[in-house]
């Protein structure tokens, strides 16, 4: 090191100065030996102690810079130490910013890091007098930092918003000027080759910055830089095992939902084991709805059918109007103030069957999603094995029914069969036969509204019902069908025979021109009275004795004489309404009347004998009506359920 006092020869003065320098004594207590020797000694020694003390503070200064150099060494490895510790990155910010500014004792400290967009945000702040610089962006290679992040270098200024070399940008400025920031040190964040932010020292005077502020600065920020990369991998650790363990717990869950649905299945239950299934995986309320948007099986926590409907209906339109076609089978999500919704089609065969409603307040992400349409698709299985379990009860009980009604098995076999299919005939108090496009469904509505059974037999609709004739009767009268309500006594001989009678009574119906009808047998039981005996004879005697001669003149001469009759005494003898009825002039009336009059006589008009020859007109014609091909169906294939359409 070179000698600042030259090569001036050693005195006895160089004792005091090294005592002082050992004793670590102060500037002060250097300059007033200085002046002690020089006011002590004589003229000619005034410039070896000049010399002497010139030398003593060259080496104050050096153990001085040393101590420093060992202080702020210290605090730097302080600093390390405590920002190793650290594993969040924003502590890791806020740490730095406070020690920057106590290392380098400055009014503010702040740290920008580099975006995805190139851009610089300040992150953190310390010592500011407000919140304008928070979060103020730069654009790449504005400002000091932006300057600082394209040359890799530290820069600073003495006066930042009057630095002309500097690139400046309005927010910025504005910013630094509500913080009145004046001189700026700013120096790099690097991680190995790569600029991720600059950290900056700044005081609210104008100031210049040494060399040495600079290189300590850049020490702590190589220290800083190192310690962010750090908690950013472990905060990035830390994301990364949290989402492993929460996929994990949703593969659990998601096993476990599989097993406990595959239990289900296994076990034959029903939607309702489903849906519960479903509700305790997905901390969901649970609903099924078929293909026309009604429910099939709800929650106790849910919302009434109807305002499920409303609910859904707020977005697209209902679920039915959503899963129009295959390609339209994603699993739909929609937000309502009631909460988050799914919507998970049911398909079974092919075809729309309804869908699945899950309704929580947390979103639905991919595995819980994925878990309700593993729902939805054992809901298609449950719904598919209630499908061909149903169909085949119908065709078991259809069969049963025909065998019990045609009367081809014993009846013995037939209460055998009973019992392993379902049915007591002993319930059966009303056999109900119903006529039209409609019958069979109208047949199974009433089985299944009075718990009973119903089966298409001889192209006709019978239900065998456990209530009485008047309450059948009455439940299918709104349907569009002809109907007869017989009473049965809960034997298989009883049934067969109340079989009989409703469907002797739905021909008498149809004769009577009441088809749409329903009735209950009692109802008909002057016409079932009367044609019950037609069989001896006696019926048609009555009807030649009276209007024999009648039907006779209008085979042989090719008349109408017995349907004016008729038409005439329906309208009370009224020849005007006669007329018009039969639709002819009324002298041609009174011309038949007369012609009339010749051949039964002129005592057909007398009150009694225009009662006996109205009757006698009607069971004519009832008797021709019912005589008429078609109106006893023969029985053939039989298809039944109970309660079911």
């Amino acid at each position: 090191m070179p000698d600042p006092a030259g090569t001036a020869p050693q005195h006895a003065t160089a004792s005091p100065w090294l005592k002082l320098l050992a004793e670590g004594a102060p500037l002060a207590a250097l300059e007033e030996c200085r002046h002690r020797l020089v006011a002590d000694q004589g003229p000619e020694t005034h410039a070896a102690v000049e010399a002497e003390a010139r030398r003593a503070l060259h080496v104050h200064a050096l153990l001085e810079a040393r101590t420093r150099q060992a202080a702020e060494t210290a605090v730097l490895n302080d600093l390390a130490r405590r920002l190793a510790a650290l594993h969040a990155p924003q502590d890791v910010l806020d740490e730095v910013a406070a020690q920057a500014r106590r290392l380098l004792g400055t009014d503010l400290s702040y740290i920008m890091l580099a975006q995805d967009d190139a851009a610089l945000r300040i992150e953190v702040v310390d010592g500011s007098i407000g919140s304008a610089l928070r979060g103020v962006e730069l654009a790449r290679g504005v400002g000091l930092g932006g300057l600082v992040v394209r040359t890799g270098q530290p820069h600073w200024c003495a006066d930042y918003l009057h630095d002309d070399h500097l690139t400046h940008a309005a927010t910025v400025d504005a910013a630094a000027a509500g913080e009145q920031l004046r001189g700026i040190l700013g120096v790099p964040l690097r991680v190995g080759e790569e600029t991720i932010g600059v950290l900056l020292v700044a005081q609210r005077v104008p100031r210049t910055w040494t060399d040495h502020q600079t290189t300590l600065l850049t020490a702590l920020a190589a220290h800083a830089a190192l310690a962010l990369h750090n908690a950013e991998l472990f905060d990035r650790h830390q994301r990364t095992t949290a989402e492993l363990r929460r996929r994990a717990e949703a593969d659990r869950r998601a096993v476990a939902l599989h097993q406990r649905l595959t239990h289900i299945v296994l076990g034959g239950a029903g939607l309702h084991a489903v849906t519960d299934a479903l509700r305790d995986a997905l901390g969901a309320g649970i609903s099924v709805l078929d293909a026309h948007d009604t429910a099939l099986a709800t929650g106790a926590t849910e919302p009434a059918p109807d305002a499920l409907a409303t609910a859904l209906a707020a977005d697209t339109g209902p679920p039915a109007s959503c899963f129009t076609g295959p390609a339209d089978r994603a699993t739909r999500l929609r937000d309502t103030p009631d909460g988050h919704w799914a919507l998970a089609p049911v398909v079974v065969a092919d075809e729309y069957a309804g869908c699945v409603v899950a309704r929580r307040h947390q979103p639905f992400d991919a595995n819980t999603v994925r878990s309700l349409e593993t729902g939805a698709t054992v809901i298609g299985l449950v719904l598919a094995s209630e499908r061909a379990a149903t169909e085949a009860e119908r065709r078991v009980r259809g069969e049963y029914l025909t065998a019990l009604l045609d009367g081809t098995t014993d009846d013995a076999v037939l209460l055998r069969r009973a019992r392993s299919g379902g049915i007591d005939p002993a319930a059966v108090r009303t056999v109900l036969v119903l006529d039209g496009p409609q019958a069979g469904p109208a047949a199974a509505r009433a089985a299944r509204h009075h718990q009973g059974w119903s089966v298409e037999y001889g192209g006709l609709g019978v239900a065998l019902l456990p209530t009485t004739p008047a309450d059948a009767r009455d439940r299918v009268a709104p349907e569009p069908v002809t109907a007869v309500a017989a009473p049965a006594g809960g034997t298989i001989a009883t049934i067969r025979a109340a079989h009989r009678r409703a469907r002797s009574g739905l021909r008498l119906l149809h004769a009577l021109g009441r088809t749409g009808a329903a009735a209950d047998s009692d109802e008909l039981g002057i016409y079932e009275a009367l044609f019950s005996n037609a069989g001896d004879g006696t019926l048609d005697r009555f009807v030649t004795a009276t209007i024999g001669p009648l039907a006779d003149h209008d085979r042989a001469h090719g008349t109408r004489l017995t349907e004016t009759l008729d038409a005439y005494l329906t309208h009370t003898a009224r020849h005007t309404a006669t007329a018009e009825a039969l639709h002819i002039h009324p002298n041609t009336l009174y011309q038949r009347l007369a012609k009339i009059s010749a051949v039964l006589g002129e005592g057909w008009k007398e009150p009694g004998r225009a009662v006996e020859v109205q009757w006698a007109l009607r069971l004519h014609r009832l008797s021709h009506r019912l005589a008429a091909p078609g109106t006893e169906p023969d029985p053939g294939t039989a298809k039944g359920a109970r309660g079911e359409e």
